[in-house]
């Protein structure tokens, strides 16, 4: 696997991990309500992009 490869793997934990620490913070009243899919949005979307940029240079 290159380099590049590798890090998209990265890019996949971070993330799951970004995802359930959301998830996380959610349940413990750290976000408001409203908000929680707004952020669930906005960085699915800025790792979603930084995963198509990686996947192109392949």
């Amino acid at each position: 696997m290159n380099l590049v490869g590798h890090n998209i793997e990265l890019v996949k934990e971070l993330k799951i991990h970004t995802l359930k620490r959301l998830e996380m913070y959610n349940k413990y009243g750290f976000i408001k309500e409203d908000k929680y899919e707004e952020l669930v949005k906005l960085e699915t979307n800025y790792l979603d992009d930084r995963l198509k940029m990686m996947e192109s240079l392949l």
